[in-house]
C-alpha cells in the first residue's frame, strides 16, 4: 500500500471517530458501485451511532431496492443539513454529483478509484488500481466493527463495477478483497444472481425493444444505438443501462458498444469495450472514466451529431471514417 494512502486512511478514520454529523453523496446516474459504496459507509456510520444523511440527486433504479438501508438514501433534499464532514464517493469531479453540490460542506473527503479524478477535496483517497470505490471503502473501514450487512453492499459494488470479475479492472487484489468480504458472511452466489439474473420482465421487454435497433459496423467492431427519452424516463427502465450494456457486449462481432441515452437537454453517451481504451476517447470528448468503461455528454441532439460522434469514436479508436 502506498504511503500516501496510509496517511489518508488515518485522517479519514480520525474524522469518523471524532465527528458526529455526516453527509454522503455520490454521482448522478448512480450505478452499483455508487450505491454499494454509499450504503456500506452509511450503514457503518449508523452502526457507530452517528447522524448521517445520504443524498444522490437522481432516481435510484429498482435493481438496487433490495440492498440493506437503500431507503435511507434521499433523492431530494430541501435544505442543507448541518454536518461536520462530507463524503463524496465514486465521483471523479465535483460536477458529477449534480444538485448535491449545493449541500456539500467542508471538510470534504473524496473517495474514488477513477484514474482521472481531479483531487478536488480537502482529503483525497483515490486509488486508480482498485477495482471499485467499494473496494477502497472496504479497505478504509476494516478497522471498524463491520458486519455482513455493511460488507454485502460493498461486495455488491465491487461485483458490479468488475462485471462479475470479467472487466479489465479485475486483478489479484480484487480477488483478495472479495475473499475478505466473503469471510464476513456475504453469499457470493446470492449476490451474483441478484445483480446479473434479476431483471423484471417489463424491463427485459424494453431491453429487447432497444436491441432491435442496434447498428453494427463490423469493420470497426463497433455497435451503437439510441435509447429514446420515453424509455429512459419510464418506471420500468429508470436509466438502468448496465445490464443492457453487458448484453450488447456479448455480440461477437462488436468489441465496443456505444449507447446514446436521451435526456431532455442532451444525450448521455456510455462507452464499453472488451479490449480498447474508451476512457481516453471519453476524455477527448469532454467526459471521463476507465479504460473499458466511460461516458461523456453530447449536447447537440440532431441525428447528424450522433452520426458524427460515432465517426469520431471510430477514428479515435484507430478505425476509418
Amino acid at each position: 500500500m502506498k504511503a500516501e494512502y496510509i496517511v489518508e486512511y488515518t485522517k479519514i478514520n480520525r474524522l469518523i471517530q471524532e465527528k458526529d454529523r455526516f453527509l454522503i453523496v455520490s454521482h448522478i446516474y448512480p450505478d452499483g458501485d455508487a450505491i454499494g459504496s454509499v450504503l456500506g459507509l452509511l450503514t457503518l456510520l449508523v452502526k457507530l451511532g452517528k447522524t448521517v444523511s445520504a443524498y444522490i440527486a437522481d432516481r435510484i433504479p429498482k435493481q438496487f431496492q433490495h440492498l440493506p438501508n437503500v431507503d435511507l438514501i434521499k433523492t431530494t433534499l430541501e435544505k442543507k443539513p448541518e454536518v461536520e464532514v462530507t463524503f463524496i464517493l465514486d465521483s471523479s469531479n465535483i460536477e458529477r454529483v449534480g444538485l448535491a453540490s449545493r449541500f456539500i460542506s467542508s471538510p470534504m473527503v473524496n473517495i474514488d478509484h477513477h484514474p482521472d479524478n481531479s483531487l478536488f477535496a480537502d482529503i483525497n483517497l483515490v486509488d486508480p488500481n482498485a477495482s471499485s470505490t467499494s473496494e477502497v471503502v472496504f479497505n478504509l473501514l476494516k478497522s471498524f466493527p463491520l458486519d455482513r450487512y455493511i460488507v454485502s453492499s460493498l461486495y455488491y459494488g465491487l461485483l458490479s463495477d468488475t462485471g462479475g470479475f470479467m472487466y479489465g479492472n479485475t486483478n489479484e487484489q480484487t480477488f483478495k478483497t472479495a475473499l475478505e468480504m466473503i469471510r464476513y458472511g456475504v453469499s457470493p452466489g446470492e449476490m451474483a444472481y441478484k445483480l446479473f439474473y434479476s431483471i423484471p420482465y417489463d424491463t427485459m421487454e424494453l431491453y429487447i425493444e432497444i436491441a432491435k435497433n442496434v447498428k453494427i459496423d463490423r469493420d470497426s467492431k463497433i455497435a451503437w444505438c439510441i435509447i429514446p427519452l420515453e424509455i429512459m424516463e419510464s418506471d420500468n427502465f429508470q436509466n438502468n443501462t448496465s445490464p443492457l450494456l453487458d448484453l450488447l457486449l456479448r455480440i461477437e462481432e462488436a468489441d465496443t458498444v456505444i449507447l446514446f441515452k436521451e435526456h431532455k437537454d442532451k444525450y448521455r453517451v456510455s462507452l464499453r469495450s472488451k479490449t480498447r481504451d474508451v476512457g481516453s476517447v471519453a476524455r477527448t470528448l469532454g467526459g471521463g472514466g476507465h479504460r473499458g468503461a466511460s461516458a461523456f455528454d453530447l449536447l447537440d441532439k440532431e441525428t447528424s451529431a450522433i452520426l458524427d460522434t460515432v465517426n469520431k469514436i471510430k477514428i479515435l479508436l484507430g478505425g476509418r471514417h
